[in-house]
């Protein structure tokens, strides 16, 4: 078989699609720790956030999908609001709102858990099949347990009391406890989700500036409720302001975009390999820029993690190359 520049390119874009979301969440994630100043309530903060994303989505729709867009129906944008309350309101807002009753180092480790969460959904909805009895469903299994294992050692191992973000600020952490499990929950529900949703509307930046729109509308709707203070939603020149569009164009904005179209082309699972990546690169990136120390188990954490996903990817491909080697040796048979 000759090497395939454009074949090779397509088996390349979701890896790298998905390794850029994973450094966006790393540095939106140092963002948030050094640049949001207090003032500015987080749903607030999230209404501005998703209104630029909105924009940002609503032109490149315009420029890319003018021509091709498929017709809108009441059930698609009924479907597509309920995805946007799940995936985009709901988990930034209670995963938001859990730092005020539990630390952030808790909160990680509840939320590393959401491979694990997207594959038991994807399995329940029949979008992945287990294969316990094959080997590359065993290295699936085994690659993503070892990487949430990576992150948990990455988070738990040391911790540092000298962010904001770290200390839980109430005296209620069941109530902190379930709203991480909640948001954790709805975003691997969102994840799990997206493909078929971009299958019955196949039009992915419309399908996200949709999202985009609804969720500003979501979160202004509980922005007023929570923030009901003019001053609260006043921006302020400099840090903020960054942390805005940097969230709406590269974590929000266009990462949600090659999220939606990993799902469709390789699933949930594939994308839930990739996410303890985000943890990694938030620690690397607070090494490089704020000087913050590396541990033994930030060394230990990473190797499990980068172990863990290569092993899900190397027994996903041979998944994959099992079931289209069957799929020809049918075809064949079937030919007169």
């Amino acid at each position: 078989m000759g090497f395939s520049l454009k074949g090779t390119a397509a088996e390349i874009a979701p890896h790298a699609s998905l390794i850029f979301v994973q450094m966006s969440t790393g540095g939106y994630i140092v963002l948030t720790k050094v640049m949001l100043v207090p003032g500015i309530s987080t749903p607030v903060f999230l209404v501005y956030q998703f209104g630029v994303a909105t924009i940002l989505m609503a032109l490149m729709a315009l420029i890319f999908e003018r021509s091709n867009r498929p017709p809108l129906s009441i059930p698609i944008l009924f479907r597509i609001f309920l995805l946007s309350l799940l995936g985009l309101t709901m988990s930034t807002n209670l995963l938001a709102a859990s730092l005020f009753f539990i630390s952030s180092t808790i909160q990680a480790a509840v939320f590393n858990m959401v491979p694990v969460f997207i594959f038991l959904i994807a399995i329940i909805s029949r979008q992945e099949k287990l294969g316990i009895g094959t080997l590359s469903g065993q290295g699936k299994l085994f690659g993503i347990l070892l990487s949430v294992s990576g992150a948990l050692v990455l988070t738990l191992w040391h911790g540092s009391s000298s962010s904001r973000l770290t200390s839980g600020l109430g005296d209620w952490p069941a109530l902190g406890f379930v709203m991480v499990l909640l948001g954790v929950l709805s975003l691997s529900a969102w994840i799990t989700l997206l493909g078929p949703m971009s299958m019955q509307y196949p039009a992915d930046i419309s399908l996200n500036a949709l999202m985009f729109f609804f969720a500003t509308i979501q979160s202004a709707v509980i922005a007023v409720f929570v923030s009901p203070v003019g001053s609260q939603w006043k921006l302020k020149w400099g840090f903020e302001l960054i942390n805005i569009f940097f969230g709406a164009v590269c974590y929000n904005g266009v990462s949600n975009l090659f999220v939606t179209w990993c799902a469709t082309v390789k699933g949930p699972t594939f994308i839930a390999s990739f996410s303890p990546l985000g943890l990694l690169f938030a620690t690397l990136l607070e090494t490089i820029f704020l000087g913050h120390s590396l541990y033994m188990g930030s060394g230990v954490g990473a190797i499990l993690i980068v172990s863990g996903l290569y092993i899900f990817l190397f027994s996903k491909s041979k998944e994959e190359s099992q079931y289209y080697s069957v799929e020809e040796e049918d075809a064949y048979v079937a030919a007169p």
